[in-house]
């Protein structure tokens, strides 16, 4: 992690830590926490289940039965200077791209005057959709893990920056907008040992607009993620793409590089959701969009919708969610003047760009042990089109997979 992406964090620690006698005495600050103890197995060994795209392994190929891909733990805290001026910092270990090395995932200073404005800055979740933020929070929803063809797609989880919330009253409900610019700084997994994809320094903004009433919840957003980094294994072919050679009797050979580099592309993340809440009966539904101008990454829809009803203690639920590609498939193209060895390498790298093609039927039941703690067990039906969200996927493979997993949750 460079110094730069540990700026915010330290600026938040700096004030979390600065305080006074009378401060103190006033006890205004929180210790908290929260975890996950989750055990999954699959009844096939011909590919990896993932949570989402941080993780290069998962259960099934590497472990039939396996405690990584859900369990994890955290630890927040929060500091009041005032009414009106508070800090939080939260650190998190969960399977990633870093394996379970503590991340700090929020660092944050937030301001606000009144009920009507919140300003906040410094390592901020990255709430494009909702529920988003707390993804890591087992025991604040209904799911095992949230519905992987929907969420597993998201390549960020935190930012540096900041975000500004204004909410005002509107005929019986109250309207909130949300605006947000920063650095992501995480990376991703690409499917093969070592190869990673580095966001750092790629510029995030967007905004989103909430509107709640009695027992409805809508919310539309739109956010863009510019890459600031290429896919390095590529460079050697960039370079000898663009190299003054080939250039002089390739003329497209400039624009197929170009195909090959992200530095400068766009994600575009679009998405519509709605939240019923009506005592003991809950729904969701969400709906979003991710397009890509680049050839390397492919545009696709994904969409959930799931149903809880809750019977004291337990909370049985349903979900059917799906992701699918959008449009054709995008192809790196090429031209009969390069070399043979050249087209062979591009048409390779063609048949690498995978598209976006899930769907999932999950049934499964929470039980609520107290005020601090659930257990949850849950059943997927798996069927992967295109082996996007699934990692070690193996030759003849149908695509169909069946989880079944038992979580422990708690806050403290």
């Amino acid at each position: 992690m460079s110094a730069w992406s540990l700026k915010f964090p330290i600026l938040a620690l700096a004030v979390l830590s600065t305080q006074n006698t009378a401060a103190a005495d006033e006890k205004d600050y929180s210790i908290t926490g929260f975890g996950t103890l989750g055990i999954s197995h699959s009844d096939t060994r011909q590919a990896d289940i993932v949570r989402d795209l941080s993780q290069e392994s998962g259960v099934g190929y590497t472990r039939q039965t396996d405690a990584g891909i859900d369990s994890n733990l955290g630890l927040q805290i929060n500091r009041s200077f005032s009414d009106n001026f508070d800090a939080a910092i939260q650190v998190v270990s969960r399977k990633s791209a870093d394996n379970f090395t503590p991340t700090v995932t929020w660092a944050y200073a937030s301001y606000s005057p009144d009920d009507k404005f919140q300003l906040r800055a410094g390592r901020l979740g990255f709430d494009v959709y909702m529920l988003a933020d707390s993804r890591n929070i087992g025991y604040s929803y209904t799911w095992v893990r949230p519905p992987v063809d929907f969420f597993g797609r998201l390549v960020v989880s935190y930012f540096d920056g900041v975000d500004t919330v204004l909410s005002h009253p509107l005929g019986n409900g109250n309207l909130k907008a949300k605006f947000f610019y920063g650095l992501a700084r995480e990376k991703i997994y690409l499917g093969s040992p070592e190869k990673y994809y580095s966001l750092n320094h790629s510029e995030l903004s967007g905004a989103h607009l909430e509107y709640q009433q009695k027992n409805w919840t809508i919310r539309a957003g739109y956010s863009e993620l510019k890459l600031a980094d290429d896919y390095r294994p590529f460079d050697p072919i960039v370079a000898e793409l663009t190299s003054p050679s080939i250039a002089a009797t390739v003329p497209a050979s400039s624009g197929i590089a170009d195909q090959l580099t992200t530095h400068g592309k766009k994600l575009k993340y679009t998405s519509i959701g709605a939240v019923l809440d009506h005592g003991s009966l809950q729904a969701q539904f969400m709906l979003g969009r991710i397009e890509s101008d680049s050839v390397l990454l492919q545009n696709s829809d994904a969409a959930y919708l799931t149903m809880s009803y809750r019977i004291k203690k337990w909370t049985p639920y349903a979900t059917v969610s799906a992701s699918r590609q959008q449009g054709a498939d995008k192809q790196i193209t090429t031209d009969p003047a390069l070399s043979t060895r050249l087209r062979n390498t591009i048409s390779g790298i063609n048949k690498q760009l995978t598209p976006n093609g899930q769907q999932t039927f999950t049934a499964g039941i929470r039980y609520d042990l107290g005020d601090n703690a659930n257990i949850k067990v849950q059943f997927d039906h798996i069927r992967s089109q295109k082996h996007f969200l699934v990692r070690n996927p193996q030759e003849g493979w149908d695509g169909h997979a069946n989880l079944l997993s038992v979580a422990y949750n708690f806050v403290f």
